[in-house]
């Protein structure tokens, strides 16, 4: 007897190591690929796991297909753009796509959420200060304070409201820009592509969004680099990722220097002028949508109050270096 139950024990471990051995990938059997594409004013790197390379130009092309479908239709200047369609608008009343419905729900909720520090009403301050769609026009001085403040006449998110896939505004002076809020709807658009091919590990880079699934080839964790905002060849830190998005506003990407002082792309909408806080805000959660517009709306608060209000918000941490080039992290950081 005690030898059948020696013998069934040493079976039993036999089969745990077998099942094991089938389950853990192996690197060998497996590639990693990359692919990069220039869409929506952005280089977007997208790295994948695969067991071949059967079908990969395939799924290239369809993500090139994507990205071009969507800098054409959310861009506000595109001849065959969403955006700009609703913003020459001759009615107050529009009917819009789902999607796009979904984005400016989305936006809506967020500025109510963030007190108007999220506007997707934001356009002509930042036209007046020549920040659109990534083509940036030589601003040589400061617009006066009475332009902007005309500006500003123009900009409040409570003059658009949405019912269902209707959009209503409430002057014709409105108009909006989704581009505080796209990139992160079309990480979560490539990540459902790849999910759809059977690919479960990736990484894809877009810009300061980047969204992780699975691991890499080798089975350990995605690792990636917050940029140093006044030294772009290195990095402020290094962290392991998997199943989540990482998001980083910054003040060095889309930026010029009037009169020795830094002017960039993220607004305060309640004052129209560039935000001075922070040099970078990196937020990381489960939602790249989420993600997104949290690393833009918090991006005016002092570092503590960004620290405060993301440790208040379950699943989402934050990486904050202020003005000053002090950084601030969230208690549960990575």
């Amino acid at each position: 007897m005690k030898n059948i139950k020696k013998l069934s024990l040493i079976f039993g471990i036999m089969l745990i190591v077998i099942v094991t051995v089938i389950y853990i990938r192996q690197p060998d059997d497996y590639t990693q690929v990359k692919k990069r594409f220039f869409r929506m004013d952005t280089v977007t790197e997208l790295t994948v796991v695969v067991k071949d390379k059967k079908g990969i130009e395939a799924l290239w092309q369809r993500i090139d297909s994507l990205l071009k479908e969507w800098e054409e239709h959310f861009s506000v200047s595109h001849p065959r753009s969403e955006v700009k369609s609703l913003n020459e608008r001759r009615s107050q009343v529009v009917e819009v796509s789902p999607l796009m419905a979904e984005m400016i729900s989305k936006g809506l909720q967020y500025g109510e959420l963030l007190d108007g520090a999220f506007d997707i009403t934001i356009l002509p301050i930042k036209e007046l200060w020549g920040f659109v769609n990534g083509n940036d026009s030589e601003v040589t001085v400061a617009p006066s304070e009475e332009m902007v403040r005309q500006k500003l006449e123009n900009v409040d998110y409570r003059n658009v409201e949405i019912y269902g896939d209707t959009v209503s505004f409430k002057s014709q002076e409105t108009r909006i820009d989704v581009g505080g809020i796209a990139k992160g709807f079309v990480l979560r658009e490539i990540g459902k592509t790849l999910d759809s091919y059977g690919i479960n590990d990736y990484l894809i880079c877009a810009g300061g969004d980047i969204l992780a699934r699975g691991k890499r080839v080798d089975g350990k964790l995605w690792r990636i680099g917050i940029a140093d905002p006044r030294n772009r060849d290195s990095v402020a830190t290094i962290i392991n990722v998997q199943n989540c998005s990482v998001v980083t506003s910054g003040d060095y990407e889309r930026f010029r220097i009037i009169n020795g002082k830094r002017y960039h792309h993220l607004f305060d909408p309640k004052t129209g002028h560039s935000c001075l806080k922070n040099r970078s805000v990196t937020v990381l959660g489960k939602d790249p949508v989420a993600a997104d517009i949290l690393s833009t709306g918090l991006f005016c608060r002092d570092a503590s109050e960004i620290v405060s209000f993301i440790n208040g918000q379950p699943g989402l941490q934050c990486f904050v270096i202020d003005s000053e080039g002090k950084i601030h992290t969230s208690k549960n950081w990575n």
